[in-house]
């Protein structure tokens, strides 16, 4: 990652992180606030004759207009602060772009993989935040990535680049615009408004701007029926990891790291509408090849009841993924969309059994290469399959025990021609110790299979171990 991104996910992760205080402190009067009521806290004296709040209308040309800012703004700071050649722009440059098409790039992998998809969860909360539906918002990703890759730089246009912006950016884009409104309380005031309002802009720069500019960081009314979700879990470790090359006991000295999941909703219940219940995953590390080691957002497009009684739950879902992997040992990452049947078992004194079994579609991805070098990159980029199963004994902020699977095939469409195979099988355990602190320790193994058709082909095994202090609760 260019060190200039890596303040701004550090505020994502203390956004994220605040939000999980802030739902905490007010976790018992969650009802009322799901219901939007105005009692004990809006009295109808006090709220603003305009207290009504974005959106009752689409703003179609300020999305736009933002979607257009979002291209200057960038392509300014590339030419006349970094110095990069490629944002010199001409009317020459834009005929040959849209001439001669796409093509492949040589760009590194977290500039791929993270920082375009970024870019695109910008591009579609331009239209999420001027009153456009996720779906509706769907278009306005794509758009905003093929007017970058045409006239945002002066080469060509990449095929990878646009896939990764426009479907990164929605899946990370609903999840950053969700967490944000959760943030974000409109019945507040004073200090504790101030500093939700700049977590909500953290989490969603695009709409925290349409909020200054509309007045409603300070306007005093409602807030809406779908602030909060029904169910909200965090989980955050810090602690210290190895990963060795073939053998554990081979592995150099532990190194730091943080990481932390948010569970938003409850798949087995939430898929009404998208993303009614999604996850987010990240992990900082401390002296590896970069801060930013692990990215993982899903959601739930679509679901459907199988089952549902007194001793099991059986729900089909339709999720959109994004994975984002890099350290010194792999770099794997991709967009996909899975298909998933849940499993939630009851047993005695609140304790389940979950299982995940999760076929799924990439339609992209990028994977560490020991052939490929072209420019800053060494990875390929591809496409295939993918399958997770997953078995957990959980019983809610108690413990949590898990075995599972997770394994990607793909054919290269760019690098070094062959098909790769990604393994990784994990163990991991959480055991509360007292109110919401326990201990954690992960295992993981990484396995890739790399037949290449004209190079040697590679095959790697990497264990990891992890062991670390973990806070781990539940909001709502």
């Amino acid at each position: 990652m260019h060190n200039r991104l890596i303040p701004l996910f550090l505020l994502c992760f203390v956004g994220l992180a605040t939000s999980a205080i802030g739902a905490e402190f007010s976790a018992d009067n969650v009802g009322d606030r799901q219901e939007t009521t105005m009692d004990q806290q809006v009295t109808p004296a006090l709220v603003q004759k305009d207290s009504t709040f974005c959106c009752q209308k689409k703003y179609f040309w300020t999305a736009a207009a933002e979607i257009i800012a979002l291209q200057i703004i960038p392509n300014y700071f590339n030419r006349h602060v970094a110095d990069d050649t490629t944002a010199d722009l001409s009317f020459k440059s834009w005929r040959r772009n849209v001439q001669r098409g796409f093509e492949w790039d040589p760009n590194a992998f977290s500039g791929n993989m993270f920082q375009h998809p970024y870019h695109g969860n910008l591009f579609f909360n331009s239209a999420r935040s001027n009153g456009y539906s996720f779906w509706e918002s769907y278009p306005f990703a794509f758009a905003g990535s093929f007017v970058w890759e045409m006239f945002g730089e002066n080469n060509l246009g990449a095929i990878n680049d646009w896939a990764m912006t426009s479907l990164g950016g929605i899946t990370i884009g609903e999840a950053l615009h969700r967490s944000a409104k959760m943030l974000r309380d409109n019945t507040a005031k004073g200090a504790s408004r101030a500093f939700q309002e700049l977590g909500g802009f953290l989490l969603d720069p695009v709409g925290g701007f349409n909020r200054a500019v509309r007045g409603e960081m300070s306007k005093f009314g409602p807030n809406p029926a779908d602030r909060y979700p029904t169910k909200l879990r965090y989980i955050a470790d810090v602690g210290n990891r190895v990963m060795g090359e073939g053998r554990l006991r081979d592995a150099p000295p532990a190194t730091g790291y943080m990481s932390l999941i948010m569970a938003y909703g409850d798949p087995y219940e939430d898929y009404k509408q998208p993303f009614d219940a999604f996850h987010i995953g990240l992990q900082l590390n401390g002296e590896d090849t970069t801060t930013l080691g692990m990215l993982q957002v899903w959601g739930t497009l679509y679901g459907s009841e199988i089952r549902d009684d007194e001793k099991v739950q059986h729900v089909f879902t339709i999720d959109q993924m994004y994975d984002y992997a890099n350290n010194r040992t792999y770099e794997v990452g991709g967009q996909s969309f899975a298909f998933s049947l849940r499993s939630r078992w009851f047993l005695k004194g609140d304790k389940a059994i979950v299982t995940l079994v999760q076929p799924s579609v990439y339609v992209m991805t990028g994977i560490i290469s020991e052939f490929t070098r072209v420019g800053d990159r060494d990875y390929d980029f591809g496409s295939g399959l993918g399958l997770r199963v997953a078995g957990t004994l959980d019983k809610l902020n108690e413990y949590a025990f898990q075995i599972g699977y997770r394994g990607i095939f793909t054919h290269t469409l760019n690098g070094s021609k062959g098909n790769q195979i990604v393994h990784f099988a994990f163990l991991r355990a959480r055991y509360r110790i007292w109110r919401s602190i326990g201990i954690g320790s992960d295992y993981i193994l990484y396995m890739r299979e790399s037949y290449f058709r004209d190079f040697p082909d590679v095959h790697r095994r990497n264990p990891e171990f992890r062991l670390s202090i973990s806070f781990f609760w539940n909001t709502i």
